[in-house]
């Protein structure tokens, strides 16, 4: 991958406390557990047995099948192979038999190279399916993730406005003791506190809502994923450039999951092209059988017998025509899936980017606002307390201030999360990748 492209996917931890639990370490405790990708190994696992099914279908085949019978009248014991003086076979009620048969596939029309052609695309695609479904994981853990960061955050600063209305309501009472505010003051002051409590609690069950989604998903006890626990990201880097995205484009295509299971999927079909047409060719296979015989009496009696058995299909109906036509479509929906699963990185990949480039100028906006609210928050503090400014404007000014605050941690955690959908739709979203793109600091650096 060029620089460019790194560029664009860049996002830098910022250091946190000691024992704190990274993005990278999340991502990887929950691809070490969770069922979803459990099961799409699982099923890699039964690809890879379906495989060396197909394979052994090459090697010999042997099988012994054996009998015992009771009849109502005495039967021939062995077989007779002529007739004369002291040719005559024994005859019993009871017989048993013994069968040890061997074959080998010596011209098998192709079909045991179609299956087993079938069987590697499908373990292929399985493999693929392994790579998505830990990639979608990787996407859901850090969604939790920053979605937990970013709600404990409003709720700080929403716990930043609480302290500044009850230092208001403090200042309010102890100017109504001394005769020098109106009680409507207080009363406005009060209603201010209760209605910021009041939302308080929702935005304290959003944050432990989220970290309850993580926990979930990385199978761990809830006070390892608090909040105060997690390292905050930001993003560092500017738009993502026309050029950079036809990279990560091209760079989706040849890594993404899902594009690769369709190509599998391709494969596959063709096989299955394959297996239909070698039902019209000829099989032909050598033989080999053991027979032995006995009575309730003893006298086992064994012999021997090989040769080559020829299959020459010559009508069916139609049935195997139509399974041809059945699997050629087959190949051809394969190949417009994978035409889609192009589209498809494409199009996320230009979602991502301008939801990259949206989050990143809202940003840059949002926090010249929160300075310019900031200051007028100040400016309205200090007119209050000379009297010469009213307690509804700071009041009004504290909520602004604490809206664009909200809205700044949403944006930059949206930055965050669309440079994870970048790497994801670029086939890239791995531990790996996140190690190498979200670097935390040491305690000296950051000093």
């Amino acid at each position: 991958m060029r620089p460019l492209v790194l560029a664009a996917l860049a996002v830098v931890a910022v250091p946190a406390a000691a024992q704190a639990l990274t993005l990278p370490e999340a991502v990887e405790r929950a691809l070490a557990r969770f069922p979803a990708v459990e099961a799409a190994r699982a099923r890699q696992q039964e690809a890879e047995e379906a495989l060396g099914e197909a394979r052994a279908s090459r090697r010999p085949r042997g099988r012994v099948t054996g009998s015992a019978t009771q009849y109502q009248e005495p039967m021939v014991v062995t077989p007779i192979h002529g007739f004369g003086p002291g040719l005559f076979p024994e005859f019993d009620e009871t017989l048993g038999q013994a069968t040890l048969t061997v074959s080998y596939p010596l011209l098998d029309n192709g079909g045991i190279d179609a299956q087993v052609r079938s069987a590697g695309s499908q373990l292929e695609a399985a493999g693929a399916a392994v790579g998505s479904a830990e990639q979608l994981l990787a996407r859901r853990v850090a969604a939790a993730y920053l979605a937990a960061l970013g709600q404990s955050q409003v709720l700080a600063a929403h716990d930043h406005r609480l302290d500044a209305l009850r230092a208001e309501l403090s200042r309010v009472q102890q100017r109504y003791d001394v005769g020098r505010a109106a009680k409507v003051e207080i009363l406005r002051a009060e209603a201010a506190l209760a209605n910021a409590e009041a939302d308080r609690v929702r935005l304290s069950s959003a944050v432990d809502n989220a970290e309850r989604e993580l926990a979930r998903l990385l199978d761990s006890p809830l006070d390892e994923t608090r909040a105060a626990r997690l390292v905050p990201v930001r993003v560092e880097g500017g738009p993502v450039s026309s050029e950079a995205r036809e990279e990560l484009a091209a760079a989706g295509i040849e890594a993404s999951p899902a594009v690769a299971q369709a190509r599998s999927q391709v494969a596959a079909a063709e096989a299955g092209t394959a297996l239909a047409r070698s039902i019209l060719r000829p099989d032909v296979r050598a033989v080999g059988n053991y027979n032995e015989w006995t009575s309730s009496q003893g006298n086992f009696t064994g012999e021997w017998n090989v040769g080559l058995q020829l299959t020459v299909p010559l009508f069916d109906g139609g049935v195997t025509r139509r399974r041809i036509a059945r699997a050629e479509a087959g190949v051809t929906a394969a190949q417009e899936q994978v035409r889609l699963a192009e589209v498809q990185v494409r199009e996320d990949v230009d979602r991502a980017a301008a939801a990259a480039e949206e989050a990143e100028a809202r940003i840059a906006s949002l926090a010249k606002a929160e300075e310019r609210f900031a200051e007028v928050v100040r400016v309205q503090k200090l007119m209050l307390d000379e009297g010469a400014g009213t307690q509804t404007d700071y009041l009004n000014a504290e909520a602004d201030l604490l809206g664009v605050r909200a809205s700044l941690a949403e944006a930059r955690h949206a930055a965050a999360l669309a440079r994870v959908d970048l790497a994801r739709a670029a086939g890239l979203l791995t531990p790996e990748w996140l190690r190498q793109n979200l670097m935390q600091a040491t305690p000296e650096t950051s000093r």
